[in-house]
């Protein structure tokens, strides 16, 4: 299996080729950088072998002088059920409980919202990507049907977002079937394609689909990836050649539940000869 997943370093590059989900072959990625969405989603992979372990037996990754993933598995999650936020100079983790409750999730969004503000983003821009989170969180919330803890992962650097959301419960297509009038639903992919349209719910009138969160968001210099299941669907607006969104759909190994991941930027990316 390619080890090329786990090259990636820090804010600038989290997306990755066909082979992105694959298990590791082997367990230790000693003085590997992985990326944000990297670190989650190698958290999630970990966190599905624990519940089933293969023929018996469960693997733990280690990476060694990686702040991210420090910070991912010092957040407990998926173990932990309350509420925790961990705050380090890598990033923010959040653990997200069952249930929505107290006063401390409304605190952390002002807190993103202050931070996006004094790193160079706009009232505006602060406020809507802020709200972008806080959308799938809730989410995680109204779908998962879980009784495990979700996970946010943020980081905010100069004129730079990135953000991870992962969840271990139902996924998309289970979400969606739930509704008669997706019954006919039988792929992961056929659901993402579907969840990311105005006006698609399980819920009939309800939600407008992620497609204009995630458009918006990767229309900022970035990427906005949704895996579910055995899908991943990648939207990228990082080509400063052409004006123009692309959209990618790729075929991975199962995984439970839910992860989105955004990155953004206020600037363009340098072309390789710059």
């Amino acid at each position: 299996m390619s080890q090329n997943i786990l090259r990636v370093s820090d804010i600038e590059h989290f997306h990755w080729a066909l082979s992105e989900a694959d298990v590791p072959s082997t367990t230790p990625f000693n003085g590997t950088l992985l990326s944000l969405a990297a670190a989650v989603e190698l958290a999630a992979i970990q966190a599905q072998q624990h519940r089933y372990p293969l023929l018996g037996r469960s693997q733990s990754f280690t990476c060694k002088n990686c702040p991210l993933w420090s910070l991912v598995k010092q957040s407990g999650w998926p173990e932990r059920r309350k509420p925790l936020v961990r705050r380090t100079s890598e990033g923010v983790a959040v653990v997200i409980p069952a249930q929505a409750e107290g006063l401390w999730w409304t605190d952390c969004l002002h807190r993103l919202r202050n931070e996006l503000m004094t790193k160079g983003f706009t009232t505006k821009l602060a406020t809507g990507l802020t709200g972008g989170v806080a959308e799938m969180v809730d989410n995680v919330w109204q779908h998962s049907e879980s009784a495990e803890s979700g996970l946010l992962i943020y980081q905010v650097r100069t004129r730079k977002f990135a953000f991870s959301v992962v969840d271990a419960g139902i996924g998309v297509l289970a979400s969606l079937s739930r509704n008669p009038r997706y019954d006919w639903l039988r792929s992961s992919m056929e659901a993402i394609r579907l969840a990311i349209q105005p006006g698609v719910s399980r819920e009939d009138g309800g939600g407008m689909g992620f497609a204009t969160l995630l458009n918006n968001m990767a229309d900022l210099w970035g990427n906005a990836r949704m895996r579910s299941g055995e899908a991943a669907l990648v939207i990228d607006r990082t080509d400063t050649t052409e004006n123009v969104r692309s959209r990618k759909e790729i075929y991975l190994p199962p995984l439970p539940g839910m992860h989105v991941s955004v990155r953004c930027a206020l600037d363009p990316p340098r072309r390789p000869s710059e």
